[in-house]
């Protein structure tokens, strides 16, 4: 039996709660360039005076937020790993299931057997952001200012459309079913003992 809207969306949001506790624990450690951070608010505090127009800004931000991630790839990496770790091992170890899904009593399956690998990756790569993570830890040294961040944009956009239309579909379709479970050829049931 197909698990419901709202044990999956419950699940999700323990899951996401548990890495993002593990991210935060380890990368506290990691600092930011705090030139960065004074170069973000002087530029926050230049357009907002009027001493700048938007497209000033937005160059401006652009070069701003590309040092950013550039000072950030540690981060990135470990979140990309974290992720993969978690969403795509985790759980391929675990018969389909994280912590969330453990809680609700639901889990993930191909043809109704235990999902391989191979569907684990295709069904998260858009869903928890890991070729986001992915392409700013990568790319960040190999593209220009401009290049990186209108590919950042992109896949950032193709993400959140991604999880918008996986949302509906799960909720909408009579089989529960969204993109990143079809593009996977899973399902996500109640779990029976």
């Amino acid at each position: 039996m197909k698990a419901s809207f709202f044990k999956r969306i419950l699940a999700f949001i323990v899951d996401y709660f548990i890495v993002a506790v593990f991210l935060s624990i380890i990368t506290i450690s990691f600092s930011t360039d705090k030139s960065i951070t004074k170069s973000a608010n002087k530029l926050i505090d230049n357009y907002a005076n009027g001493e700048i127009t938007i497209d000033e800004y937005n160059e401006q931000a652009m070069k701003i937020n590309y040092n950013l991630q550039k000072s950030n790839i540690p981060v990135n990496v470990v979140t990309a790993v974290l992720f993969i770790g978690y969403f795509i091992i985790f759980a391929y170890l675990n018969n389909g299931q994280t912590l969330g899904k453990k809680l609700f009593k639901i889990k993930i399956v191909e043809k109704d057997k235990k999902p391989s690998i191979k569907a684990m990756i295709l069904r998260s790569l858009f869903i928890y952001g890991i070729i986001s993570s992915l392409y700013s830890a990568i790319c960040i040294n190999l593209l220009s200012v401009e290049y990186f961040s209108y590919g950042s944009s992109i896949i950032g956009y193709i993400e959140s459309l991604f999880i918008v239309v996986s949302f509906f579909m799960i909720l909408y379709k009579k089989d529960g079913r969204g993109l990143h479970d079809l593009i996977g050829n899973t399902n996500v049931i109640e779990e029976v003992k």
